[in-house]
């Protein structure tokens, strides 16, 4: 009762707020929130609202990233998954902007003719069973079938053509049997074979660079008896219940986001308690729990569950309060360990605030520090990373070590749309990163530094062999991005379609290993200016930055723009939160600026007559 109260105090707290001309800090509150799970689904609907009205009045104020809009269309209601939606998204740093669709107007919402500042990101498709199971009617079960995939077809041609969106598809489930039963339901053109063939042909055919969410496997977790209402859908055509609400806009923001910026990046894990039973400082490498026992069978299982992460590309960074010696010598000594000292991309034993620890990390990976997860049994540390790092996603870690890895799945922090062989060598990338910082400690200058690695660049024209990993990096780089466009695939194919257009990729090698792709440049010919390159797109991944990459790439984009005939090339400058890095690149390249707008778009141009190619250390792969 008393929790309930609290979370009742939450929205009561928001709303005066409000009403005394704070609204801002109405949001931070109910931001707070709902990142730390305090809200029950009824209060997360009342969240929701309220930040719905507020949002677009104060330009998502209290959120760092740009607003995100995404249109909710479905064969059911979606007001209250749109509602559930926004708040998700708000507790996880992203001022979402949604809309609502009529219901089961799915069709004639996407043809509808809008204004250009209504444009959408994305579109949300929530189907629901009722024409394909049929419920009585005379069609014959497969004809069903192909009618509805037809229609959600013409959705996704709709939503690229028409609105230039991706696509969240939501697929089909079933809240009970049906008529055949359990056993028959299974066998050909049963209900539940329907929709499990629906959902088959639904997550093979939507085009590459969309997202599919099975519904089906989102109301396991919980059982359909909780997680759909009858009553409800009989009273407004909305079938989830308020949990299964919340639950299933979980995991369409995870979809979006997977989409949007890919999955976080680093996960930063205690180790007394966390990785292991015990303190190793009391109980000795070979004393903590660690198997032959229920708590240290479930630490283990734990460890491996994240050796797992490690090996899809997921950094684990170890950051815990301790004396250095001891808290290597479990890895050292303990022979039930899973976890080595290698799967760990950072690793600080030291008695500093964990804040200032985790700040160093980011600064040592090169990462933003909303590419970070923290899981630490402990508390206090827990609040003082919320309260001093507000951009990093904090576990609440239960008690029970059994329930430490149902915490992380729980989380969806690393859910992603797909893989990438650039994602399954991130951890050993970031282990030889680790060396080439050794070696550049042994050298006087960083020229030297820099001859020494022996760079190598390859440039090649964007094909299908790349275009997964291009589109990714344009959808999650931040720091060296210059204009931060998300460009979807559509998109990315429509741009270098275009006639005189150029798009290219750079993989980068040196003496220590392979970079992998690490840049992506698309430059299309500018309709007003004869005989002039736009750069539309030009970013890189930050683990190369400041090594001379980014001048070997804009030599290669010269060569390029010769062979095309140009005289200028135009670069555009948008600042970010994120973005300063590169604020100062096409002035150190020789453009021009063409205004001065610290604060808004800089438009610079360079003459290509007249300039010369940049200095750097890196040499084609060829030679």
């Amino acid at each position: 009762m008393a929790e309930q109260a609290g979370q009742q105090n939450v929205i009561k707290r928001a709303m005066a707020l409000r009403k005394a001309g704070q609204t801002v800090e109405a949001l931070g509150l109910l931001r707070g929130a709902l990142r730390r799970g305090g809200l029950a689904p009824e209060e997360i609907d009342k969240a929701g609202r309220f930040i719905q009205k507020e949002l677009p009045v104060v330009a998502a104020a209290d959120a760092p990233r740009a607003a995100c809009r995404v249109l909710v269309l479905g064969q059911c209601t979606t007001n209250w998954l749109s509602t559930a939606l926004t708040a998700e998204a708000w507790g996880r740093g992203c001022g979402l902007l949604t809309a609502d669709g009529e219901y089961d107007n799915v069709l004639q919402e996407l043809m509808a003719d809008r204004p250009e500042s209504s444009g959408f990101d994305f579109v949300v498709l929530v189907p629901w069973n009722a024409r394909l199971i049929g419920g009585g009617s005379d069609m014959p079960a497969g004809q069903r079938l192909e009618e509805e995939l037809d229609f959600w077809e013409q959705a996704w041609t709709l939503a690229d053509k028409k609105l230039g969106a991706r696509v969240v598809q939501v697929g089909y489930d079933w809240p009970g049997p049906g008529p055949a039963g359990h056993l028959l339901g299974r066998h050909d053109n049963g209900d539940l074979d329907l929709i499990s063939r629906a959902n088959d042909e639904l997550r093979m055919q939507l085009p590459r660079g969309n997202c599919f969410v099975n519904l089906s496997d989102i109301s396991g977790l919980t059982g359909r008896r909780t997680f759909y209402d009858p009553r409800r859908y009989f009273w407004t055509k909305q079938p989830f219940s308020e949990a299964g609400t919340v639950l299933l806009a979980r995991h369409v923001w995870a979809a979006i986001r997977a989409l949007r910026t890919g999955p976080k990046k680093v996960l930063i894990l205690d180790l007394d308690n966390t990785l292991w039973g015990g303190i190793v400082g009391e109980a000795g490498p070979l004393g903590v729990a660690l198997g032959e026992s229920p708590d240290g069978e479930a630490f283990v299982a734990f460890q491996k569950h994240l050796k797992a992460l490690s090996r899809r590309g997921v950094l684990l960074a170890a950051c815990s309060k301790n004396n250095p010696e001891d808290a290597r010598e479990v890895f050292l000594k303990n022979p039930n360990m899973a976890l080595s000292l290698e799967d760990f991309a950072a690793f600080e034993a030291s008695w500093q605030p964990k804040s200032a620890v985790v700040e160093r990390m980011a600064e040592t990976l090169n990462l933003g520090l909303d590419s970070f997860v923290f899981f630490d049994d402990n508390p206090v540390e827990r609040e003082e990373i919320r309260h001093a790092l507000p951009d990093v996603e904090v576990v609440e870690v239960p008690a029970d070590p059994a329930e430490y890895v149902r915490a992380i799945e729980d989380g969806l922090w690393f859910e992603t749309a797909g893989l990438t062989d650039a994602d399954r060598k991130r951890s050993e990338q970031y282990r030889v990163e680790g060396k080439r910082r050794a070696a550049a400690a042994t050298f006087a200058s960083m020229d030297e530094y820099m001859a020494s690695l022996e760079m190598a660049g390859e440039v090649r024209d964007i094909d299908d062999a790349d275009m997964q990993r291009a589109v990714q990096l344009i959808g999650k780089t931040n720091q060296f991005h210059l204009t931060t466009r998300r460009h979807g695939e559509q998109d990315v194919r429509r741009l270098i379609g275009q006639a005189g257009s150029v798009g290219l990729t750079l993989r980068v090698k040196d003496r220590f290993g392979d970079y992998g792709l690490v840049s992506v440049l698309i430059a299309v010919a500018d309709v007003a200016r004869p005989q002039t390159l736009r750069i539309d797109t030009w970013l890189m991944s930050c683990r190369v930055i400041g090594r001379g990459v980014e001048e070997f790439f804009f030599n290669a984009l010269l060569a390029r723009a010769a062979k095309l005939g140009c005289r200028k090339l135009i670069g555009e400058y948008i600042p970010t939160a994120k973005n300063a890095v590169v604020k100062n690149l096409y002035d150190r390249l020789g453009f021009a600026r063409l205004n001065q707008s610290p604060d808004a778009a800089t438009t610079y141009e360079l003459d290509l007559a007249a300039c010369q190619p940049a200095k750097t250390f890196v040499k084609p792969a060829n030679q």
